[in-house]
């Protein structure tokens, strides 16, 4: 009778330990997952606010004298700083562009794009300026 009082003894204990070590890893694991998901919705909020609070427009759009470039002045008046990347298309299919211009806030900035072909008289130039973010300005220049 003593080693059966002893066998189930050990038994609980070994029941015990197991039913600690699985509810440990459980804990564990949704422990980091809850982590993952606070962390990530963090990022996501703080991201989502720089998105609202980027605000740029064209403010002006020119071109050379010898109608190969197209210039164009680029306001940020958001609360973050802005990295732009602009498009300039003409109707007639000649095109030029220009990546990855960083904008400090309170600044305009002045970007020179080349274009593929010298500009004509009567030209609609569309330019359309794309910021890393998702957001955009638009802006319509006659030659």
């Amino acid at each position: 009778m003593r080693r059966r009082a002893l066998s189930e003894v050990v038994s609980a204990l070994i029941l015990s330990g197991a039913v600690l070590a699985v509810g440990g890893a459980l804990w564990s694991y949704s422990l980091g997952a809850t982590t993952v998901i606070a962390n990530n919705y963090v990022n996501g909020t703080l991201s989502l606010v720089d998105e609202i609070t980027e605000r740029f427009s064209v403010e002006h759009v020119s071109h050379s004298s010898d109608n190969l470039k197209v210039y164009v002045w680029v306001y940020n008046y958001g609360d973050v700083d802005v990295i732009v990347d602009i498009y300039v298309d003409v109707n007639t299919g000649n095109d030029g562009q220009y990546f990855d211009r960083e904008i400090a806030v309170g600044d305009m900035e002045y970007v020179e794009v080349s274009m593929n072909s010298a500009l004509s008289v009567d030209n609609e130039v569309t330019v359309q300026v794309y910021s890393g973010r998702g957001n955009s300005a638009y802006y319509t220049y006659y030659t």
